[in-house]
């Protein structure tokens, strides 16, 4: 059961810090669309599969995982995507203070 749990969060960590990386140059690549789509589905995804283990968990382990799993997987998902989004949000902060200080530039030459 330690390996399944082990194995499903790894997933879960790769599939979410790959978004946040995809999500990262986008911000930094300065293209416009859909942004944050990306971080979403893959959240929502994360979310389910882990609803998926939960279950299975509880099917093979009894009940106690149950009642350790689901709060657990509720707040590392809240956990992770404030603290995703905050680093994305301190990223875009950044390049939208490099585009001011590029029009400044630009403005006084």
């Amino acid at each position: 059961m330690f390996l399944f749990l082990t194995l499903s969060l790894a997933v879960s960590l790769a599939l979410l810090f790959g978004a946040t990386e995809i999500e990262r140059r986008a911000i930094v690549g300065r293209y416009t669309g859909v942004n944050g789509l990306a971080i979403l589905c893959c959240f929502t995804l994360s979310f389910a599969g882990s609803l998926v283990v939960v279950t299975l968990a509880t099917v093979w382990g009894g009940w106690s995982y149950l009642l350790h799993l689901l709060p657990g997987t509720i707040l590392y998902h809240f956990f992770m995507g404030v603290s995703l989004v905050h680093g994305l949000q301190k990223t875009s902060e950044r390049v939208a203070l490099e585009d001011q200080a590029m029009r400044r530039g630009a403005a006084f030459a």
